[in-house]
C-alpha cells in the first residue's frame, strides 16, 4: 500500500509517541513533553532537506545541499566572491572540508579560486561565469520552495517559531559556535 502525503505526519507522529515512550520506560523522569517536542523538531528537518535536494535534482543539478549553500552564499554575496576562510565560519566547517567542498564545485565547473592579491595568504571562492549561470535558476528555486513551506504560516505564527527555534538553539548550543 502506497501511504499519501496525508499519511506521513500521521506516521511520523507515531514514531516520535514510540520513542518518547522507549526513553520514558529506560528513564521514568524523563520529561516527556520536552522529549516529544525536540523529537518533532529534529524530524522536521528531514523532510525539509528532501525537499530541497528533490528541487536540486529536479533542475538537473548535482549538488549536495552543503555545496548548494556554498555556491547560493558567492550568488548572493556583492562580489560573487568570498573567502575560504568566511566560507568555513558561515558553514561552522574546518578549513579542510571547505577545500574539499570548492575542490568538487571548481571540478563541475560551478567556482573557481583566486589568490587575494593584497595577502598571498588569503584564497577566494568565486563564481565563473557557468555558475553564475546555473544560480541564476537554482537559488531563486529553493528560495521559492523555502518561502512556499512557511506560506501556511501567519506573519506571528513565523515569528513564534522563529523565536522558539532561537530559544531551543541557544539551549544546545554551547557558547560561541553560533
Amino acid at each position: 500500500m502506497t501511504q499519501t502525503r496525508q499519511e506521513i505526519p500521521a506516521d511520523r507522529a507515531r514514531a516520535i509517541q514510540l520513542a518518547v515512550e522507549s526513553y520514558v520506560r529506560a528513564f521514568p523522569d524523563a520529561d516527556a513533553d520536552a522529549l516529544a517536542t525536540h523529537l518533532a523538531l529534529a524530524a522536521a528537518s528531514e523532510p525539509i532537506a528532501r525537499a530541497i535536494e528533490a528541487r536540486i535534482q529536479a533542475l538537473g543539478f548535482e549538488l549536495t545541499r552543503q555545496r548548494y549553500t556554498v555556491v547560493r552564499m558567492l550568488y548572493l554575496s556583492p562580489e560573487q566572491a568570498l573567502a575560504q576562510g568566511e566560507i568555513a565560519q558561515a558553514l561552522g566547517v574546518s578549513g579542510a572540508n571547505v577545500t574539499q567542498l570548492l575542490d568538487a564545485l571548481a571540478a563541475d565547473g560551478w567556482i573557481r579560486r583566486e589568490v587575494s592579491t593584497v595577502d598571498r595568504r588569503v584564497t577566494y571562492a568565486k563564481l565563473t561565469e557557468a555558475g553564475k549561470e546555473r544560480c541564476s535558476v537554482l537559488v531563486p528555486a529553493i528560495m521559492e520552495l523555502m518561502t512556499d513551506s512557511c506560506s501556511t504560516l501567519s506573519p506571528d505564527e513565523r515569528a513564534e517559531l522563529r523565536r522558539l527555534v532561537r530559544k531551543v538553539i541557544e539551549r544546545v548550543e554551547p557558547p560561541g559556535e553560533s
